[in-house]
């Protein structure tokens, strides 16, 4: 099952970046760059304890990659409104009790 998800997750990334390629617009590729990164090392850190145990990465590797995400995260909140507009969810979906 493992193996299945980390496959789903490497097509989800190639097909990312591939579209990243096909943006024309650079501040739009700037962000889906960032929400690509983003998206990878959180999968990364989801991981870490595999990577760890099979000496792929070591402590120090995983620290940084748990800063870096961090450091994303943070630059990507002023991103974030605007992102979430672009899905033109009607305001009747994001009052209901599930959305609050």
């Amino acid at each position: 099952v493992q193996v299945g998800f980390a496959y789903i997750e490497r097509i989800i990334v190639e097909e990312f970046y591939a579209q990243i390629a096909r943006t024309s617009d650079e501040g739009c590729k700037q962000i889906l760059t960032k929400l690509c990164q983003l998206f990878v090392l959180n999968q990364i850190d989801l991981n870490k304890g595999w990577y760890l145990e099979n000496g792929y990465m070591e402590g120090m590797k995983t620290k940084a990659v748990r800063k870096l995400l961090n450091q994303l995260c943070w630059d990507m909140r002023q991103e974030a409104v605007p992102l979430v507009d672009a899905f033109a969810i009607p305001d009747s979906c994001l009052a209901a009790p599930i959305a609050v």
